[in-house]
Parts: structure tokens; sequence; C-alpha cells
């Protein structure tokens, strides 16, 4: 089994999403909140003047965050990175 890769960027200045792995983490908007990949989550996008960023879970929780333009390339690298952990990891 390989080690987890690490992966964290903003989202904004007061925003940092983070991922070990296991668990995608958000800091700093409204409160923090913690994401397992037993849950698969998921991150969506949706451009224009009122970007968001929302998580999205298999059970339909969701958690919405407003981002940055210039950081998106950087949120969609750790969205791809959670999307191919959450495709390897079974279903319970």
């Amino acid at each position: 089994m390989t080690s987890p890769i690490f992966h964290e960027t903003p989202a904004r200045d007061s925003v940092l999403l983070s991922f070990d792995g296991r668990v995608l983490e958000v800091f700093g908007y409204v409160d923090d909140a913690r994401y397992h990949l037993w849950e698969r989550p998921r991150l969506e996008f949706r451009p224009g003047r009122s970007r968001r960023a929302s998580i999205v879970t298999r059970h339909g929780r969701r958690h919405t965050i407003p981002y940055d333009a210039h950081l998106l390339p950087g949120l969609q690298a750790l969205a791809a990175r959670l999307a191919k952990s959450v495709a390897e990891t079974p279903e319970s």
C-alpha cells in the first residue's frame, strides 16, 4: 500500500481545503468540516460572478464555499486527487 499524498489549497484568503488521502477538511469559512472517503465526497464548481465550490456526499450532505477565480486550478487539482481516492475506495 502506498502512503497517501497530502494536498492542500486555499479557496480564498480565509478558506483552506486539505486532503490527506482519507479525509477532506475545510478550514476557516463559517466553521470547520470533515468528510471521510466512506462518505464519497466530490467537489463541484459553479463559475461566474458568484463563484462557489460545493462538497457533496453520497447521502446528499452539501457544504458550499466561495472561491477566488485565480485559485480554481489548485481546487481542481485537489478535486481530481479526491475523485481518484474515492474511486479506489471500496464501497461499504
